[in-house]
């Protein structure tokens, strides 16, 4: 199975773990996951049997005791589109991954990411799917229980591709950013005129037949996508009911395909902008993203202060080319910093001002400082064309932090900081390992300094909370669950 694709990756302790598709050949019986020694050599395939294509990979301190956990989502069964797909949660045991709690049908997981939302140092899992919402599941003990109705976020079906979480209304709990479709192209919906697909086996030939339908305000009611060229060639009845492409166009859904249309399943969406939720403890406040944002599908969502003003800033990348023969390929986005303004407000910049100019089918980004200078830099990686590595030489300076957790979770994967300004407070940061759209942002974050810091408060994975005094014209500190820190100017 080695010639399958690799989707997510994410380092971890014993190495990088990758996911693996199997949506060319078809196979259940390969590695799900690879795991790679430093030598980049494959040392096992611990997860076997699965029927979905692996998607995101991410790893997390699930019980907060110094030990990571897996995460791997089921991105897409091959030749079952759009059927649901289970997702696993995963524990090493004896050097192996054994599952933890399977997700089953938790749907079509295009993104994913922990993250503490509810600040009692266990991380609650977020997923981004296509055909559904934004989904949370509750950390309860290291069990995890789906709460997405309950925080309102039921409401935005989409087709979210990356999803990442950030405050950047700096009150000190964790908003999500989600990418979406965008507002670009031929498709619209809304939640009075959702866009929806049917699927199941129309002709009984033991296949997936889909059925794109969408609600036309002419002739006020549900119609096909598809025209009678595409849809007959598919389901070669649809010829014989209707023999002219003018007895086609004015029938609708229920009118073409009768009965069989009830023994279908349907997924819809209802939301196809980039969106903002903010944080509102008990429930979760939907915010479009601006124009720009908009201009084209977003992929990977990359939280940081990329100017060090101390308010939090977004990066999208963007595109899709790989369009039906009737669009236009979108291709309007070149990568996309949003500037925050620390109220929950986010501004494009545009790429003259920021640099960023990435014309090709963006994908996985990540953000790390690459040279040590205390600016935050980013990597855009693309389909089909070389990665493009930015380096920030126009950031105001800020201080690199670095956690030193337990063996098992080295990195401190999973906690949250903020530095303290006298009695003032900056944003609350958190560390991951994976999130955004398959990939992995650097363990050492870079905080921002819009005036000297006098402490750093840390919230450590399983909830201990440290503050620690700042020297004066600190550059960088190392700190460990005792509070106690090494700091360099």
């Amino acid at each position: 199975m080695l010639t399958r694709d690799q989707t997510g990756v994410v380092g971890t302790v014993g190495g990088l773990v990758v996911g693996s598709a199997n949506y060319e050949d078809g196979l259940s019986n390969g590695g799900w996951v690879r795991i790679y020694d430093v030598g980049r050599k494959v040392s096992g395939e611990s997860v076997l049997g699965q029927e979905s294509s692996a998607g995101p990979v991410m790893a997390g301190d699930v019980e907060g005791r110094g030990q990571l956990d897996l995460f791997v989502g089921g991105r897409v069964k091959g030749g079952r589109y759009p059927e649901p797909a289970d997702s696993l949660i995963l524990k090493s045991v004896g050097g192996r991954l054994e599952v933890r709690q399977r997700l089953e049908k938790v749907g079509l997981v295009s993104g994913a990411v922990w993250s503490d939302l509810d600040g009692d140092g266990l991380p609650e899992l977020i997923l981004a799917c296509e055909w559904g919402p934004v989904k949370v599941f509750h950390n309860e003990g290291g069990q995890f229980k789906e709460i997405t109705a309950r925080l309102g976020l039921e409401q935005y079906t989409g087709w979210w591709n990356g999803v990442s979480v950030g405050d950047f209304d700096g009150d000190g709990r964790m908003d999500i950013v989600a990418g979406n479709w965008g507002l670009n192209t031929k498709y619209r919906a809304s939640g009075e005129h959702p866009r929806k697909l049917y699927y199941g086996d129309v002709d009984g030939n033991g296949t997936v037949d889909l059925v794109e339908a969408y609600y036309d305000e002419g002739m006020k009611k549900e119609v096909p996508e598809r025209d009678l060229n595409a849809a007959g060639g598919a389901l070669p009845f649809l010829r014989e009911k209707y023999p002219t492409y003018a007895a086609y166009g004015a029938a609708g859904i229920q009118e073409i395909y009768g009965e069989k249309l009830k023994a279908m399943k349907e997924v819809e969406v209802n939301t196809l902008a980039t969106m903002l939720f903010l944080n509102r403890g008990d429930h979760f406040e939907g915010r479009e993203l601006p124009p720009q944002a908009q201009f084209a599908p977003a992929f990977a969502v990359c939280v940081g202060d990329f100017d060090g003003d101390g308010k939090e800033d977004v990066f999208l990348s963007q595109n899709f080319f790989a369009v039906s023969a009737d669009q236009s390929r979108c291709d309007a986005g070149r990568g996309l910093w949003l500037r925050g303004d620390g109220r929950g407000g986010l501004s494009a910049v545009p790429g003259q001002e920021s640099g960023i100019k990435v014309y090709g089918e963006q994908r996985g980004a990540a953000l790390c400082d690459y040279d040590a200078d205390g600016r935050v830099d980013l990597v855009v990686s693309q389909n089909g064309a070389p990665s493009r590595l930015y380096h920030n030489v126009g950031a105001r300076v800020g201080l690199r932090v670095r956690l030193k957790g337990a063996p098992g979770n080295p990195d401190a994967v999973g906690a949250q900081m903020r530095l303290g300004f006298g009695e003032r407070w900056g944003p609350m940061r958190e560390i991951h390992a994976g999130s955004g759209y398959w990939s992995q942002d650097s363990a050492v974050q870079v905080l921002g300094t819009p005036q000297p810091p006098t402490q750093i408060q840390i919230r450590w994975p399983g909830g201990k909370t440290t503050t620690t005094p700042l020297p004066l014209n600190a550059r960088e500190i190392t700190l460990n669950p005792t509070g106690s820190a090494q700091t360099s100017r």
